[in-house]
């Protein structure tokens, strides 16, 4: 290693020597926050946890899962169903599908950004002794089950607080392929934040001079200063409110 000796300056040699010139500091990549979206997809989240929690027995330790498959709903029934033997594959049953119908945004100025939908659950059972006592009225359990969990978990998700009210339902009228569906409705609302609050954001100093003060207000005017209000003492000029500086 080669030092200069009269300012102790590396010439070359040991980068790592103590009076070796340092490399600056890399700057960290700033991230641009991103904003929540709080709509659809956090309402189909949640559905699906909720659902994948549903219980048999409300309150009981250790009680098993309803359901063993909980998607988004593309139509799966309808494919299993199928005549043309279209099957779908690792999909196990009870099942449970989500999806929304007739989804819109209000379109009133002071309610940007405001949704509005109809969420449906469709849940399909895969009992065979339908019509047996005690077993015959095991989709309306079922949907008793959902409605409960559901109200119990939406103070857990900030997506369903706007509203996550049950419609109806829609019981049982089929049978096919060993299979029960039943239909479940919530009507629910969501409040999305604005991306524009913080895009391209800049920061601004806002100066207000004293453009008018008590003293300007006519005292003839009845109550046009109920609460006696005095003028102001600072500032008094224009310089001092803009801190101008000629």
């Amino acid at each position: 290693m080669l030092v200069d000796k009269k300012n102790n300056k590396v010439i070359s040699g040991n980068k790592t020597s103590a009076i070796a010139p340092k490399d600056p500091p890399k700057e960290k990549p700033i991230k641009p926050l991103q904003v929540e979206s709080n709509g659809p997809m956090d309402i189909l989240k949640a559905m699906k946890e909720i659902l994948r929690s549903v219980t048999w027995e409300y309150g009981v330790e250790n009680s098993p899962k309803i359901f063993k498959t909980v998607q988004i709903d593309d139509g799966q029934y309808e494919r299993i169903i199928s005549p043309s033997g279209n099957k779908e594959e690792t999909l196990g049953f009870p099942a449970a599908f989500v999806h929304f119908i007739n989804w819109r945004y209000l379109v009133q100025q002071s309610r940007i950004n405001e949704g509005r939908a109809e969420l449906r659950i469709r849940f399909i059972l895969n009992s065979l002794n339908v019509h047996e006592d005690g077993h015959d009225m095991g989709v309306y359990y079922v949907a008793e089950r959902i409605h409960q969990t559901i109200q119990e978990s939406i103070s857990k998700y900030e997506c369903l607080q706007e509203r996550c009210q049950l419609e109806y339902i829609d019981p049982m009228e089929s049978f096919d392929h060993g299979l029960q569906p039943c239909w479940m409705t919530y009507e629910v609302w969501c409040r999305q934040r604005n991306i524009w609050a913080t895009r391209n954001k800049i920061y601004k100093k806002f100066v207000c001079p004293p453009f008018t003060n008590h003293a300007d207000q006519d005292p003839t005017v009845e109550g046009v200063n109920p609460d006696e209000h005095t003028n102001l003492e600072h500032p008094k000029t224009y310089d001092e409110a803009t801190e101008y500086i000629p």
